[in-house]
C-alpha cells in the first residue's frame, strides 16, 4: 500500500509542470521612439522617429498597431504636470513594421532559409508628422505614444515643448521622466485633496 501511494506521488508530481509568472500587457508594450528630431517652420512643427523593434522588456516585439501623436496646450505655468490639463490626440499613424516582418520570416522559412533573422525593412521603422495647427506665441508640450494592437501603450522616451513662433520656434527636448517627477512633486506640494 505504502509503495503504491509513493508511486501515485511520483507520478502526479512529475506531471507538473513549471509555469512562468504572468506577463503585464504593458511590458509587451512598445519601448519609446528613437531618434526623434524635431523641426519647426512656418509651415508648423515637423516631428521624425524611429520605431523602436523591442517591447519594455527589450525583447522583440511582437505587436505594433502605431503611433499617436498628442499635443497639449500651456496657458499658464504649472500647466505642464497640471492632471487637469490634458493631452488630446492630433493623428494616429499606422505601424506595419511587425506584420511585415513576419511575413518575410514566414517567406524565408518557406524557402528554406532561417526566418528569425530577416528584420523588416529600414523604411518601415520610419516615421514623421506635421503639426499644420499650432497658433504663433503659444506654448505646447507634445509627445509620441507607442501603442501595440491590443491597444496598450508603450513608453514615452521624451516629451517636446514648443515656443510655436515659426521657424524661430523655441524647442526643447526633455525626457518624459522629469516631467513625471516635476508632477509628483506638484502633487505631494498640494497635499491631500
Amino acid at each position: 500500500m505504502k509503495l503504491r501511494i509513493l508511486i501515485v506521488g511520483l507520478v502526479c508530481s512529475a506531471g507538473c509542470g513549471r509555469y512562468m509568472p504572468p506577463i503585464a500587457p504593458e511590458s509587451l508594450a512598445p519601448k519609446a521612439v528613437q531618434g526623434l528630431v524635431v523641426t519647426p517652420s512656418a509651415q508648423g512643427v515637423l516631428f521624425a522617429w524611429t520605431a523602436a523593434d523591442q517591447d519594455r522588456r527589450g525583447k522583440e516585439l511582437k505587436s505594433a498597431d502605431g503611433f499617436v501623436v498628442e499635443r497639449k496646450e500651456i496657458a499658464r505655468r504649472g500647466d505642464e504636470t497640471d492632471p487637469q490639463v490634458q493631452f488630446k490626440e492630433l493623428a494616429f499613424l499606422k505601424d506595419t513594421h511587425v506584420e511585415k516582418r513576419e511575413e518575410l520570416r514566414k517567406d524565408a522559412r518557406a524557402q528554406g532559409k532561417i526566418g528569425r533573422t530577416v528584420k523588416a525593412p529600414a523604411e518601415l521603422l520610419s516615421f514623421s508628422y506635421l503639426d499644420t495647427t499650432p497658433r504663433l506665441g503659444t506654448t505646447y508640450i507634445y509627445q509620441i505614444v507607442p501603442k501595440n494592437q491590443g491597444g496598450v501603450e508603450g513608453q514615452v522616451g521624451e516629451v517636446v515643448r514648443v515656443v510655436f513662433q515659426g521657424q524661430q520656434s523655441a524647442v526643447l527636448v526633455r525626457p518624459s521622466k522629469e516631467i513625471e517627477d516635476l508632477a509628483t512633486a506638484a502633487q505631494l506640494a498640494a497635499g491631500p485633496q
